[in-house]
């Protein structure tokens, strides 16, 4: 017999794991009997959890040195080895990213499986990507229900030559910019239609199949309403304000048009507080919990419409896409090139969706100056691009293209 997999069974399975994944968030404990939350982190589990092919290594202490609590609760660590744990020259600055206390914080983490894809990452594709600095190091990585989990990276401020994490405030030059359109260009060429979307990366999901999508629907509907209310959104042009409500009515079948294009595996979250700045220039990206399959240009437009001005914008944008996309046929990827600009330009309010939900929410901790960068940035943008018009065409048409008369 076939096997039943129609959208609306798809849905109701979707729904039902949902709930369940809720429960499971909210509830104050649950029977995980390893180690998922920092004030469990003994000098014997990293012992075990990083030494264990070193005969003979132990950690002897190990302290806090910073850290912050945010989406999740994050701290830098300092270990002491043994004689035979510093021979091997055993990592002794790492970063942990934990299971937070916060129960508000667990449902987005459950409901989107968020851990569970970003300890997939490093336990999977880190082969392929973390040669490249394209990711980082990662120790250890472990992900369990209701959004418990435990990730160990390398801290990487703490190497010799450091590299520079970014917040989503900070400000970008141009040539950093490109670096991050090579880098995600090269991400993304891996993976481009990929047959192991059905093998062994079956679990990177198409947009309207992940885990959490029907909630995170209503939170952004939710979210979009707030902004319009708000001050931001009242000081917003018509022309964005008609945008934004026109995109509520209608993102369901814009989802459907990009999940219909060739797929590859997106960061997901690709700001500029998620990416990595090296010595000689070139990026990487981290916080990889919001990966999902879909179209390689959202995340350049995603990347891009979070991280430069107006100005900058206007005077570069197409440049860094041409590189984009010039690199994907360095890595042997071909697309149309001027279909795939208007794509780029309607995946715009994708960061719109996320900037807007971070002003009338808060962003975890990011400055508040940088969303409002970004809501200049991506509304002015739009108007320039007219993507209205692009929104219009995909819904009545399926094709961001002109029609041919």
């Amino acid at each position: 017999m076939a096997p039943i997999d129609t959208p609306t069974l798809h849905t109701h399975a979707l729904a039902a794991l949902e709930a369940a994944d809720l429960m499971l968030a909210t509830a104050p404990e649950l029977n995980i009997d390893v180690v998922h939350t920092m004030d469990q982190v003994t000098d014997e589990f990293l012992t075990e959890a990083l030494g264990s092919s070193v005969p003979g290594a132990k950690v002897v202490s190990s302290s806090i040195v910073g850290g912050h609590e945010g989406m999740t609760s994050r701290h830098k660590w300092r270990l002491v080895w043994n004689e035979a744990g510093t021979a091997a020259g055993l990592p002794t600055a790492i970063f942990f990213k934990a299971t937070p206390d916060n129960a508000h914080l667990r449902e987005m983490l459950s409901l989107l499986h968020m851990a569970e894809l970003e300890s997939n990452v490093y336990n999977q594709l880190s082969v392929d990507l973390e040669p490249s600095g394209l990711i980082p190091k990662c120790y250890y990585a472990r992900a369990y229900l209701g959004g418990r989990f435990l990730i160990i990276l390398e801290d990487l401020e703490a190497r010799a030559v450091p590299v520079k994490v970014h917040w989503m405030a900070d400000t970008t030059t141009i040539p950093y910019a490109r670096q991050v359109a090579i880098a995600q260009a090269k991400i993304h060429a891996k993976y481009w239609n990929s047959p192991r979307f059905d093998g062994d990366m079956v679990w990177v999901r198409p947009r309207q199949r992940r885990f959490g999508e029907l909630w995170l629907r209503k939170f952004f509907t939710r979210n979009r309403k707030m902004f319009l209310e708000s001050a931001d959104g009242k000081g917003c042009s018509n022309y964005v304000r008609e945008l934004i409500e026109m995109w509520d009515r209608e993102c369901v079948k814009v989802y459907a048009y990009w999940d219909a294009k060739p797929p590859t595996i997106l960061h997901g979250d690709s700001h500029m507080g998620n990416v990595l700045e090296y010595a000689d220039g070139t990026a990487g990206y981290y916080d990889w919990q919001c990966l999902f399959r879909g179209y390689g240009y959202r995340d350049l437009s995603y990347f891009l419409m979070s991280a430069l001005t107006v100005d900058d914008c206007k005077k570069h944008e197409r440049e860094i896409f041409d590189l984009y996309t010039d690199t994907l046929a360095q890595e042997g990827v071909e697309v149309e090139r001027e279909e795939a600009w208007l794509d780029y330009c309607l995946l715009s309010l994708e960061r719109f969706d996320s900037a807007m939900t971070s002003l009338s929410n808060g962003g975890y901790g990011h400055g508040r100056s940088a969303f409002e960068r970004q809501v200049d940035t991506i509304g002015k943008r739009a108007e320039e691009h007219d993507v209205k018009a692009l929104l219009e065409r995909v819904v009545r048409t399926g094709s961001v293209l002109p029609e041919k008369k």
